[in-house]
């Protein structure tokens, strides 16, 4: 009788807070939050069609940790995955007939920007900033094969020449053998990622001859790169999030493999000219 009483115990403590987690769902629509700044005024979800977008673990929620009023809850599971085109404007291929998540064995939720950004003949300054929160919870990020991009910076031509370029250079921020890296540089590391809010702040120069990357986490300059190309395309394509595929972090990855669920949590993201008009500034 009394091991009967402990399981419905547990199981209304379970249920309980199945119903909390539901409850603080605000919405899946990405575009609830408004005002993150130029090229996300309508964002996303990306390589998703437009008839699985019910099939994401995408959500805003109350935030659980209690510093913020809502955050943007990142949760893959394993196997879950779009057949949209690598790029949006693509999205109608169909499964067999062009690269897509599902076919590559690629994990991905990813917030993307509607419109590219334009960093071709003049030079652009471009700040962009959030709040990184990575939940210390069990399996969480501990799978040494799970090394997410977390923040890409894609670039693009239009018009003529490569239409879809790539990094080059690469400063899309990435979880690294546990640490939280920008280009190989570590910005924090292991035993300081998880639990924790930590503020990140780009500010890139894009410029075809003299432009620059600088990277501060909690208000501490990491990254400070000068003197470099850093614009190589004439647009550029941002998307926050997670993302995985099996060419990144090298070979080895055991036959069947899958990448394990997890959660990202991001918080007042947002994109300016300014760095005083971050919403991580305010």
């Amino acid at each position: 009788m009394k091991i009967r009483i402990k399981l419905f115990c547990i199981l209304i403590t379970f249920f309980m807070m199945i119903g909390d987690v539901f409850a603080d769902v605000v919405s899946r629509d990405p575009n609830y939050i408004k005002n993150r700044g130029y090229g996300f005024d309508k964002v996303h979800i990306a390589n998703y069609q437009k008839k699985e977008l019910s099939k994401h673990n995408y959500s805003i929620i109350k935030d659980p940790t209690g510093r913020f009023k809502l955050i943007e809850n990142f949760s893959p599971r394993k196997g879950d995955c779009g057949t949209g085109g690598h790029f949006w404007k693509s999205n109608k291929v169909k499964v067999g007939s062009g690269t897509t998540d599902c076919n590559s064995n690629r994990l991905r939720l990813e917030v993307a920007m509607e419109k590219e950004i334009y960093t071709g003949k003049k030079d652009k300054n471009v700040w962009l900033s959030y709040y990184l929160y990575i939940p210390d919870t069990p399996d969480n990020l501990t799978d040494p094969f799970l090394q997410p991009y977390i923040t890409q910076f894609y670039g693009s031509n239009k018009g003529s020449g490569q239409n879809r370029g790539g990094y080059a250079p690469q400063f899309s921020a990435s979880i690294y053998n546990g640490k939280l890296s920008v280009g190989g540089i570590t910005l924090v590391e292991k035993e300081n990622l998880k639990g924790k809010w930590h503020k990140v702040e780009f500010n890139i120069l894009y410029s075809q001859t003299n432009g620059h990357l600088k990277v501060y986490i909690n208000d501490e300059l990491k990254v400070d790169r000068t003197g470099f190309k850093t614009s190589t395309h004439s647009h550029v394509h941002m998307k926050y999030g997670t993302y995985m595929h099996p060419e990144y972090g090298g070979a080895g990855y055991p036959e069947g493999y899958q990448f394990p669920g997890h959660t990202i949590y991001f918080a007042k993201f947002s994109i300016t000219k300014e760095r005083s008009k971050l919403k991580t500034s305010k």
